[in-house]
């Protein structure tokens, strides 16, 4: 018998928003394309694609074979990567409500809408970091295996799954006993032993990443500094690399961040408050770390009389202030940046609505970026850190025909990747505005 979310997936196929994948042959004349944001951009090409793949780049604008775009007056670059998305939560109040009152059938077309919102503004490469509750799991899982299968139409989702933390620190919420024992934080273990099967489990059930959270969270009145034991940290990251999957720590503080990376994690998300420590690790390890400039600038409002005109204006105020704090202070990208710590995108949309992820570009360039660096970032930075070089990141021939073009020069105006007017995802046009 066919399971729920399947028969899910299948009706999403009737829908008209829904483009099947093609193995149409495409050309598109580019009057400027960027290949690779370390590299010249060059003039008058054609991008020959065949199979959802970028077969060559052709000097002038070459006939072909095959379907023609008209890109002649635009900047064409690389499909975008976003390494920090929750697509089954809107930047709206409610959250805490919708996890015990949403299907997990109104999970995945969440999914689909907020996935198609980062898919519009050129984001054709995303990561979900998970909320740690089963039904975001299964919705996630469906949405992507609908869009692997050319069913519907969005990013290409990498799933963490659910988050793994320690009992008591999952982030989710929290509820009466009886309440919590029915929709239970997935992703929680405890011991090392227990961290390896975690590990296994979430593999297992589909995750494409691990995510760890390695402190508390900024929404608790206190903070833990840190989540897991040395132990801890050393086994999962251990299970993950044994079964050939990245591992992001999610967390804040120095403790936390230190921990994780003497345990060998690959990426560092948001990570406010490092201390020396933590530098000396990053560039000992390699680590990348991902900050989210734009959604501290946006969350709360540039005062402290309106710290509730942010984008999150319904947090409580100790919590507000925090981050009012967090937004005052040197941000700690700018000392990354300066230590040739590799950053790569993340938006952490959710916090900051679905589609205005491109708003850290802007952020990037503000703490001594070049544009090409900033959109490094999010192309290939962002894929090395991934390990999906060989797939994204650049349009190299071999590689996904993942394209996205603007009217302007956004390595004269980083705002351009705010306006972005067509993408295409493996070959298939999702937007075209131009």
């Amino acid at each position: 018998m066919r399971r729920p979310l399947q028969i899910l997936a299948a009706c999403l196929s009737l829908l008209p928003w829904i483009v099947q994948g093609s193995s149409e042959a495409v050309v598109v004349h580019a009057g400027t394309l960027l290949v690779d944001p370390a590299r010249a951009p060059l003039r008058a090409v054609t991008l020959l694609i065949e199979d959802g793949l970028v077969r060559s780049i052709e000097a002038g604008f070459v006939k072909g074979h095959g379907r023609v775009i008209d890109l002649k007056d635009a900047f064409v670059l690389p499909g975008l990567i976003d390494l920090h998305v929750h697509l089954t939560s809107p930047a709206e109040p409610g959250g805490e409500l919708r996890a015990v009152r949403q299907s997990t059938a109104d999970m995945a077309l969440t999914a689909l809408e907020l996935g198609q919102r980062n898919l519009a503004a050129g984001f054709t490469t995303v990561v979900d970091l998970g909320t740690g509750r089963r039904d975001h799991e299964q919705a996630i899982y469906a949405l992507r295996a609908a869009i692997d299968a050319g069913l519907v139409m969005g990013p290409r989702i990498l799933a963490a799954g659910s988050p793994l933390s320690p009992t008591g620190a999952s982030r989710t919420g929290h509820y009466r006993a009886e309440i919590e024992a029915a929709i239970l934080p997935q992703g929680v273990c405890d011991g090392a032993d227990d961290c390896r099967r975690a590990v296994r489990e979430q593999i297992a059930r589909g995750a494409d990443i691990i995510n760890v959270y390695n402190s508390g969270s900024l929404n608790d009145a206190v903070i833990a500094q840190r989540t897991f034991t040395d132990a801890e940290f050393e086994a999962i990251v251990e299970a993950a690399h044994a079964l050939d999957r990245q591992v992001i720590a999610d967390g804040h503080t120095a403790a936390g961040i230190n921990a994780a990376l003497r345990a060998g994690v690959d990426i560092i998300d948001t990570a406010p408050w490092p201390d020396e420590e933590s530098w000396r690790l990053m560039k000992q390890s390699g680590a990348f770390f991902v900050p989210h400039l734009h959604a501290f600038e946006r969350v709360v409002g540039d005062v402290p009389e309106a710290l509730d005109t942010g984008s999150m204006h319904w947090i409580r105020d100790p919590i507000m202030k925090r981050l009012y704090e967090i937004k005052r202070q040197p941000y700690s990208a700018e000392r990354a940046y300066r230590e040739g710590i590799p950053i790569a995108f993340g938006s952490d949309v959710a916090v900051i609505p679905h589609g205005s992820n491109a708003g850290e570009f802007p952020e990037l360039v503000r703490i001594g970026m070049t544009p090409a660096e900033a959109i490094a970032t999010a192309t290939t930075h962002a894929a090395r850190a991934l390990g999906l070089d060989h797939v994204v990141g650049t349009l190299e021939p071999g590689k996904a025909a993942d394209v996205i073009a603007v009217a302007g020069s956004p390595l004269e105006d980083i705002r351009e990747l705010q306006r972005v007017r067509f993408v295409m995802k493996g070959g298939n046009v999702f937007r075209n505005d131009l």
